[in-house]
């Protein structure tokens, strides 16, 4: 790889950085190509990407970046980026479950919104349900209340005119 080819490769890895909400580094060290296929399949379907480049290009796309003192420790070994712009949650629960299933991928760390987080906050992040059953959840711990005073202010309607009725048939005896 020349000059101009290694450069190539810094500036799109930097720009994936930029573009990305969230970022996680896993290690692929023993990882079959099939393994990395499948992976790439299921993490593109979510939107995300995975790139896999050398520790010393990581090291120069990150250099001018905010996170650049916090994330370079982690650029060891063998190892890829996966790279999110959205569903950052969903994107570590296919991460965190390929993991699982499969020992020689492993979590490392990763950003949200440039800040680095480690191995049990990703593990954490991936254990949260997905935005759509959290905005169902907010909605229905909004609605309880007010829902529950239609029930109550139902009830006395009924009630009222349960004694009415009543009544009604006592004055007709």
């Amino acid at each position: 790889m020349n000059r101009q080819e290694k450069q190539l490769i810094i500036d799109h890895i930097k720009n994936e950085f930029e573009d990305s909400n969230s970022s996680f580094i896993v290690g692929m060290q023993g990882l079959t190509v099939d393994s990395v296929q499948q992976l790439r399949k299921s993490l593109r379907a979510e939107g995300a990407k995975l790139k896999v480049a050398k520790n010393t290009l990581l090291k120069r796309a990150t250099q001018d970046l905010n996170l650049a003192i916090d994330i370079a420790p982690y650029f060891k070994q063998q190892i890829a980026v996966v790279f999110a712009k959205d569903n950052a949650s969903e994107i570590a629960k296919i991460i965190s479950k390929a993991s699982k299933e499969n020992k020689n991928l492993t979590l490392v760390a990763g950003t949200i919104d440039n800040k680095v987080i480690n191995k049990p906050q990703i593990e954490f992040l991936a254990s949260l349900p997905s935005k759509d059953v959290l905005r169902a959840q907010v909605i229905g711990t909004i609605q309880a209340p007010i829902t529950g005073l239609a029930t109550v202010l139902n009830q006395t309607i009924l009630k009222l005119l349960f004694a009415l009725k009543q009544i009604a048939e006592k004055q007709e005896e």
